[in-house]
């Protein structure tokens, strides 16, 4: 059992990250001996950085923080961009943290704002597509309703006269 429980750590260790991707503790520690290990895994993506973001877009903190790479091959900050002399702020960090599912400010006062536009959001979409009141049987808007009404009641007087005219 312990055999095969070595055999698939080695083989997981051939196609996964050699770091801890949250403690960046690293998983070859103890096989520097053995032949072929420890082996540097190929860069298959861009060089350097994935992203423009200075931090990481999940946690937002700096990538020389928090990054999936051991800290000694972590990419390098960029140097600030200048446009003619002034330095040019790149976006911010988020204000919303996707980990703890809460914005990192005035999160209670946010999350109504966002309710709040949502539901006059769903609002707007249902009258838009919905006019008739299924449980009720009528239309939602009294005006329509009335005014359906009465034509309803105008074509019910003229209702079979052209039928009557094709009698023999």
């Amino acid at each position: 059992m312990v055999d095969i429980l070595a055999q698939n750590k080695d083989r997981s260790l051939r196609y996964e990250q050699t770091y801890n991707v949250i403690t960046f503790e690293n998983k070859m520690m103890g096989l520097e001996g053995r032949p072929e290990y420890p082996k540097e895994k190929p860069w298959y993506f861009r060089p350097g950085k994935d992203s423009q973001a200075d931090y990481n877009i999940i946690s937002n903190f700096n990538l020389r923080q928090h990054h999936f790479a051991g800290p000694e091959k972590r990419p390098a900050e960029d140097p600030p961009k200048l446009v003619r002399g002034k330095k040019i702020d790149l976006p911010a960090m988020r204000e919303y943290n996707v980990v703890t599912n809460r914005y990192l400010e005035h999160h209670d006062d946010k999350l109504q704002a966002n309710n709040d536009i949502q539901r006059l959001e769903a609002a707007k979409a249902f009258w838009e597509k919905n006019n008739f009141n299924v449980v009720n049987a009528c239309l939602f808007d009294p005006e329509k309703e009335e005014k359906f009404v009465a034509e309803r009641t105008e074509k019910a007087k003229d209702h079979g006269k052209d039928e009557v005219k094709k009698l023999p």
